[in-house]
């Protein structure tokens, strides 16, 4: 595969691009994103179907620029898909060849099927593990669902439902409420019965879009992705929007350029949720787009990652991390700490995964600068461990790196976390168990270490005798209990 990919995707709202750069054979992160709202659609299901004229100028200019990006990045490969409004469209050859002439970019155009699986392509390998879910991708012609169970995608549908499609049909010619409502009643019967669940992921521009909405100002994260919430507890909010006046829509922070369609989505959204019986939404940052760049890197791996591989752990390792064999030790000797004493800090062993993360990156911030490098290690993990992990955990991670070797948190330092983060406690110890490994490994070496715990005494042997730092080290240990450490 190439070292730098364009993924384009030509919706029926907006023509979106990412480039993506591997740094290792399953690793990559992505480099530029860019964004057009040409709108290709725009008068087509008012015009029989047919792609307008000034729309596909608007796509050419749009996709030409997007090529000489791409080019400048030196991208060896360009994936390119066509959604619902192109699919539909009765002079979709006649576009696609302009665009082939023009411009010399192959435009694949994918079925609404293949278009609900890239999406839940994406989810299934860059979000938090979820063990039955679906997804909901409302776009402007369309909807695509794709039902997951363990990780694979067993069944998808395409709805003939989207925010443009609904605005021309209906809204931009004043039809009535009540006959709209049941032309979405109507396209959502056609969902499986087994695709009803507690728990939806939300893809795409109208989902991010409701749920930046929905987030709390306070909110000490701005990241959408992973971004979860209750839905239940918002319906009454979301239902008084999708029959409010385009003109009050002002006063909720909606993106000026989605106001004229936004009523529509939460309409769509509300309608699909209800029908399949949710309560909680996850927010996806990655869609259609990302579900085609990992469809062609995971092409020789039944489309998902190796066995506990996460690509956004391994790309800032393969891009900060100076020395691997250290951080490695670092992360056996911290898991060893956890288990040895378990009886005294008596914490879930579920959060042995953020320990093993934090320790594995705690150092990355030395490649950004060696003095206050916990503090860049904070910054590179909170800002680029961007995928399958929740905000809770991606926070703990952080802070188990920023706290490496100091003083231990208090309430007031974690004050506006305190509702995303687990107990202080949780975070207090597992701060200790890295800083205690750094401190076995300080002159680096790769030996291994023995604990036990008996009688508040926790005692340390080693066959290394170089150990003179590593005492000064402990003593200077700040403690979350009142416990006595011997080396030996």
């Amino acid at each position: 595969m190439a070292k730098i990919t364009a993924v384009i995707d030509i919706g029926s709202n907006s023509v979106r691009m990412i480039i993506c750069q591997k740094s290792s054979r399953f690793a990559f992160n992505i480099i530029y994103e860019a964004k057009s709202r040409v709108r290709i659609s725009e008068g087509c299901y008012e015009n029989g179907m047919y792609l307008q004229e000034k729309p596909m100028q608007r796509a050419t200019e749009a996709l030409n620029d997007f090529l000489i990006i791409a080019k400048n990045f030196k991208a060896r490969k360009i994936l390119c898909v066509a959604t619902s409004a192109v699919r539909d469209a009765k002079n979709r050859s006649y576009f696609i060849n302009k665009i082939k002439r023009d411009i010399g970019i192959n435009i694949k155009v994918i079925d609404g099927s293949k278009e609900a699986y890239l999406g839940g392509n994406a989810a299934k390998n860059l979000l938090p593990f979820e063990k039955s879910i679906v997804t909901i991708d409302i776009g402007g012609g369309s909807t695509e669902l794709a039902k997951i169970e363990n990780g694979q995608i067993i069944n998808t549908i395409s709805l003939k439902i989207g925010t443009i499609r609904l605005k021309e049909l209906f809204f931009d010619k004043k039809i009535d409420f009540n006959e709209l409502e049941q032309y979405i009643k109507e396209q959502i019967k056609n969902i499986p019965e087994d695709f009803k669940v507690s728990k939806v992921i939300a893809i795409g521009g109208t989902a991010r879009a409701i749920s930046k909405m929905l987030m709390p100002k306070d909110y000490p994260l701005k990241t959408l992705h992973a971004y979860a919430y209750d839905f239940l507890k918002n319906r009454k909010l979301l239902k008084k929007i999708s029959t409010t006046d385009i003109l009050k829509l002002k006063k909720y922070n909606i993106k000026k350029h989605r106001i004229d369609t936004f009523r529509e989505g939460v309409g769509i959204f509300i309608s699909v949720l209800d029908y399949l019986g949710v309560r909680n939404v996850i927010t996806s940052g990655v869609g259609v787009r990302e579900g085609l760049y990992l469809k062609d890197l995971l092409r020789h791996s039944n489309d998902k990652f190796p066995e506990n591989f996460n690509p956004s752990l391994r790309n800032l390792c393969d891009r900060f991390l100076i020395n691997e064999k250290y951080a490695n030790s670092l992360k056996k000797t911290s898991l060893k700490i956890f288990d040895a004493l378990k009886e005294l800090h008596n914490i879930d062993e579920k959060y042995k995964k953020e320990l093993a993360t934090a320790a594995k990156l705690s150092s990355i911030g030395v490649d950004v600068n060696y003095y206050r490098h916990n503090e860049h290690s904070f910054y590179l993990i909170l800002n680029s461990l961007n995928y399958g992990y929740t905000h809770s955990q991606k926070l703990l991670i952080a802070f188990i790196a920023l706290y490496q070797n100091k003083k231990l948190p208090q309430k007031e330092d974690l004050k506006i976390y305190l509702d995303i983060l687990p107990d202080l406690k949780i975070v207090k110890w597992l701060s200790f168990i890295l800083s205690l490994a750094k401190c076995l490994h300080i002159n680096f070496n790769s030996c291994k270490f023995d604990f036990e715990f008996k009688n508040n005494l926790f005692i340390i042997s080693s066959n290394n005798k170089n150990v003179y730092l590593a005492k000064e080290c402990i003593k200077e240990l700040y403690k979350p209990f009142p416990i006595s450490i011997s080396l030996n």
